[in-house]
């Protein structure tokens, strides 16, 4: 039997890790998966354990290695969630037992205190985004305020995915993705500033050196070889934080081009030469060449996870699938019968306030359990066209089609919803694991020399295409109007709870 030349690749999200196998061809043929435990013991809070991002990681490479005996592995590449924190003391030493995830917003008066001290206009001139909770740089400000010892301790500070690279190979990087989510980097120079690092009041000898997504970091260690089953030496690569390893997996390798992604966060983005300055957009350094501008929703797909927990699950019976949720929506007129959800489970970023939360709004009599679905499919989609519309602005063109990927790609009712809410044509890919796709192409690209570009294009399959129903134009019309409305009268409401979190 001949013996097949695959990448490893890991895929560390918010809910779960996965170890896979890709080929050439950019097919997955071989895949293991674990939840993890989130945890969020205060409001705002949002934490994870790093060890059990090792383990369970090791675990599923363990299984894939196990029941795939004919192949020769070239690389190993990784993709993460982004703007974890990880504080490694000496040797190594993980100096916290939970750290605070992506979409913790606890450094939120941290950053209250310092936009105060930079005019706007000054942070999207440097950083090309506004300070905010998620980025790395004010949660850093945090361990330091809070956890002095940790601080002091630290000798680096690690994304999730440099943190998994490290336990492979000993060596400490990062990549242009991550580093651009920091607020310390300077988006024009394309490294760290020793400015911004002062701004903050943080150690620039903290942070790792930046390096390109696709770059060797070092060989897998003997003793991580030998736990796995792999021979020792195997090239690891960089890799890039999730989304961007999403959006290689969606198509984004051509500038111009633009994705809808709907994981447990959701955003809309369009891959530029240089990042789209505005206070409403955010902007990371693309896994390739260029700036990815984009509008994100920390609960998108969360929202849909939190609907199934909260409406879809009974004591002593198992809990009913994502379909049944689909079936329920599908049953109901386009625009719930006037039901609105704001889906801000989780705060929002750049056009609300860390201290958002979900509502629904205009409960009648007739309203049931599928225009509740429906309602949550349709908010989050309301939200995320608050930002496409900024993005074509901006963009100075009119974007006609989206690729679609991620978990929410999988629904054709979300996606016809989305290209009615959107007036644009939605195309979902073949391949739902982006984020593997997208890691597998940085990791061939690293070892084989081939541009990630052409592996992109080559690996792109469109599974189907959702046009908008004229129908439903004016229906959509309407409601979102009313979201935008209530979005802002909302904002005075959701502040009360800031004034609470003070007491």
């Amino acid at each position: 039997m001949s013996r097949k030349n695959v990448v490893l690749v890991l895929d560390l999200g918010t809910e779960s890790v996965r170890a896979a196998l890709v080929d050439g061809e950019g097919k997955v043929f071989a895949l293991s998966g674990e939840s993890l435990h989130f945890y969020s013991p205060q409001a705002g809070w949002a934490e994870q354990d790093p060890e059990e991002w090792w383990s369970a990681s090791c675990r599923c490479i363990q299984k894939i290695i196990s029941s795939s005996p004919s192949v020769d592995i070239l690389a190993v590449g990784v993709g993460a969630q982004m703007h974890a924190v990880i504080p490694l003391g000496r040797e190594g030493r993980l100096l916290m037992g939970r750290v605070p995830i992506w979409c913790d917003k606890r450094s939120a008066g941290i950053c209250d205190v310092l936009q105060k001290e930079m005019p706007q206009r000054e942070q999207i001139e440097k950083t090309a985004n506004l300070l905010i909770p998620n980025w790395i740089g004010p949660k850093v400000c945090w361990i330091r305020d809070n956890l002095p010892g940790v601080y002091r301790e630290t000798t680096v500070f690690l994304p999730a995915k440099d943190f998994l690279n490290y336990r492979l190979t000993g060596n400490c990087y990062t990549d242009f993705s991550e580093a651009s989510g920091t607020f310390a980097f300077a988006w024009k120079e394309k490294n760290w500033d020793p400015e911004l690092m002062a701004f903050l009041g943080i150690d620039a000898a903290k942070f790792p050196p930046i390096v390109s997504s696709s770059q060797v970091i070092g060989g897998l260690k003997e003793d991580v070889a030998r736990v796995l089953g792999l021979p020792s030496g195997i090239p690891v690569i960089c890799g890039a934080g999730d989304m961007l390893c999403l959006l290689l997996g969606g198509g984004m390798v051509e500038t111009g081009r633009s994705c809808d992604v709907t994981g447990t966060a959701a955003d809309v983005s369009i891959y530029t030469h240089s990042p789209l300055l505005t206070p409403r957009l955010m902007n990371l350094h693309h896994a390739i060449e260029g700036w990815i501008s984009f509008g994100i929703l920390d609960s998108g797909g969360g929202s849909v996870h939190w609907l199934r927990e909260a409406f879809y699950s009974f004591p002593g019976v198992e809990l009913q699938p994502y379909s049944r949720i689909d079936e329920e929506a599908a049953g109901v007129e386009a625009g719930s019968e006037g039901l609105l959800f704001f889906p801000y489970l989780m705060g929002e970023r750049l056009f609300g306030s860390p201290w958002a939360r979900g509502v629904f709004l205009g409960i009648l009599p007739i309203h049931r359990r599928g225009h509740f679905a429906r309602a949550v499919m349709e908010g989050v989609s309301f939200d995320l066209k608050m930002s496409l519309e900024e993005i074509e602005r901006l963009w100075g063109k009119e974007l006609c089609e989206m690729n679609a990927i991620g978990g929410g790609a999988k629904s054709d009712l979300w996606c016809q919803i989305k290209a009615d809410v959107y007036g644009k044509e939605i195309m979902a890919l073949e391949e739902s694991e982006g984020g593997i796709v997208g890691a597998a192409m940085l990791t061939f690209s690293g070892v084989t020399g081939e541009s990630v570009a052409s592996l992109g294009k080559k690996w792109l399959q469109v599974r189907k295409s959702f046009t908008p129903d004229a129908s439903f134009q004016e229906t959509y019309e309407k409601q979102y109007s009313l979201f935008k409305t209530f979005h802002e009268i909302l904002q005075e409401a959701f502040a009360r709870y800031r004034e609470e979190d003070r007491k």
